[in-house]
């Protein structure tokens, strides 16, 4: 599907903050993140859903509260976000995840403290925000990616996500020439 141009394209990364394949998603698109942060906005979404007034997770309740750590960071700390992702996704699963995420927290400088506040005070209104995107897009799958509102469909790779993005662009600024190599293709499953 062709993808709509704009002058600053939007990026959203639909993931469950761990599920493998939405890590390897994450981890593939950080070189493209570091090459276009300037020129297009690449935001990460979270898939969770509701039942009554419970918030659920696929893996669990320590993914959840993970999730929303992960909003608040890129709410109040952006420039710091994809650092943490590396580090989390190196060192905590869903299983340890309430207690592990200090440390990669205070290995790239995170205000822990605010965002241990923003978990508690903002939980309910980042994931009603959250439910709403994934339900406006028909998200049900980690990683999902859309470009301006269109689902990218080809392979995982940082280059292929280049690509994609710089053909979103109505004039694709000089970044897109880069090169970001031909690594292997992540894994094509989802959770």
């Amino acid at each position: 599907k062709e993808i709509p141009k704009s002058d600053r394209p939007q990026v959203q990364l639909f993931l469950m903050s761990f599920c493998p394949y939405g890590n390897q998603a994450e981890e593939v698109m950080m070189p493209v993140v570091d090459l276009l942060k300037d020129v297009a906005d690449i935001i990460p979404r979270y898939i969770v859903s509701k039942n009554g007034d419970t918030y659920s997770s696929l893996h669990g309740d320590q993914e959840l509260n993970q999730n929303v750590r992960e909003l608040c960071v890129y709410k109040y700390q952006p420039e710091k976000f994809w650092d943490f992702l590396k580090e989390v996704n190196a060192d905590c699963t869903y299983q340890d995840a309430d207690t592990c995420w200090i440390g990669p927290a205070q290995t790239v400088g995170i205000n822990i403290n605010q965002i241990s506040r923003c978990q508690k005070q903002e939980f309910n209104t980042l994931l009603d925000q959250e439910i709403a995107l994934t339900e406006q897009y028909n998200v049900s799958g980690s990683p999902t990616l859309l470009i301006n509102d269109t689902l990218y469909q080809g392979s995982r790779t940082a280059e292929d996500f280049k690509q994609a993005i710089c053909s979103a662009f109505n004039n694709p600024p000089e970044e897109c020439s880069a090169v970001l190599g031909d690594e292997a293709e992540a894994a094509q499953g989802g959770c």
